[in-house]
């Protein structure tokens, strides 16, 4: 089988001709992989960075985990899935009876294995999987779109962390590579008129593209906020999804009294907060949001996409071959937002607008 290993505690990929493949244990089933999309996790995998390390990156190790795919075994206990069934994945995998798996929390599990970094993941024609890590498709999704499901579920997550009713609200995104501009589309589809703060000019531009209003950092930011969010003085969210610690404090900045801040973005800079200013006489609520609640993360944001007010493909940049996957890591460089790798080939159908985004 083919696949994209990590085996070295150094830069690089290994892409081979012959993995083999586990068997199947009790609970699990077999995907084959049809779209699985390109993060800065896989590019800090390949680079050995010291997030992975601290992830407990284990070697060797399939790497890659936005994955979406079709079931073509499954263990003999397992009843919840087909062969057939076209799925999404879920890749914090939980330990299912820790004290916050016990708790709905699983997302947060105390024991939690991360597929590509921790157990084999999806940069390959096959992975195994539990199934209760997969979600099963609607028909109205096309698997590159639910590969992007895992991404945009963060984005999901975080709007449903602040738990404000976004109608008629102000919300500002910071950061629009792909979770920034997933929840830029959330928070309009929940009515929400949109700010977003991207210094890069390509990302900007797709931003005001899906609807959203650019506003430049730095000197000015409060004051341009205060000024669109009139009476207000400032917005009612804040979506922090860059992860540059300069944003979060800009973030609890540009945010009205008694607003709240959602910190996505990973970050391992420590952040110096005047408690007074910001939580105590002004009111705000800082919350942190990490990965996707399952499974209600994933059910809202399937049917927002489902239904049209969500188009996770405009978050496609370029399609490539998994043999493509180190000029797909040098790609999340540059203006690339995602880039999606075809396991068993780029469908026709999509080949010549590969070429085209290729391009670009």
């Amino acid at each position: 089988m083919r696949a994209v290993l990590k085996t070295e505690p150094a830069p690089g990929f290994d892409l081979v001709d012959d993995h083999r493949e586990k068997e199947l244990a009790a609970g699990e089933v077999r995907v084959e992989v049809g779209a699985v999309s390109v993060c800065g996790t896989d590019r800090e995998t390949y680079e050995y960075g010291p997030a992975v390390r601290d992830l407990g990156l284990r070697l060797p190790v399939v790497t890659g985990h936005e994955c979406a795919g079709t079931v073509v075994e499954t263990a003999a206990d397992v009843t919840t899935l087909r062969i057939g069934d076209r799925v999404a994945v879920e890749t914090h995998v939980a330990c299912g009876d820790c004290f916050q798996c016990r708790r709905d929390n699983a997302h947060n599990c105390l024991r939690m294995d991360l597929l590509g970094l921790t157990v084999d993941g999806a940069f390959a024609e096959r992975v195994v999987l539990p199934a209760s890590t997969c979600f099963r498709l609607p028909d109205e999704l096309t698997l590159e779109a639910a590969a992007l499901l895992e991404p945009a579920g963060s984005a999901m997550h975080a709007v449903q962390r602040s738990g404000l009713d976004l109608t008629g609200a102000h919300v500002l995104v910071s950061g629009a590579g792909p979770i920034g501009l997933a929840a830029l589309q959330i928070a309009r589809a929940k009515g929400a008129t949109v700010l977003v703060v991207e210094p890069n000019p390509h990302r900007s531009a797709m931003a005001v593209a899906l609807g959203g209003t650019t506003v430049a950092p730095g000197d000015g930011l409060t004051e341009r906020v205060r000024e669109l969010t009139g009476a207000a003085e400032g917005v009612d969210l804040v979506l922090e999804c860059s992860g540059a610690l300069p944003a979060l404090e800009a973030g609890l900045e540009v945010t009205r009294r008694e607003g709240t801040v959602v910190s996505v973005g990973l970050t391992n800079r420590p952040l110096t907060l005047n408690a007074t200013r910001h939580l105590i006489s002004r009111g705000l609520t800082l919350k942190g949001s990490f990965g996707r609640h399952i499974w209600d993360s994933w059910t809202e944001l399937t049917g927002l996409v489902a239904a049209g007010s969500v188009d996770l493909s405009r978050l496609v940049s370029h399609r490539m071959e998994l043999e493509d996957v180190e000029t797909a890591i040098d790609l999340l460089t540059g203006d690339a937002c995602k880039v999606v790798l075809y396991p068993q080939g780029v469908p026709d159908q999509l080949r010549a607008t590969a070429e085209t985004l290729s391009a670009r």
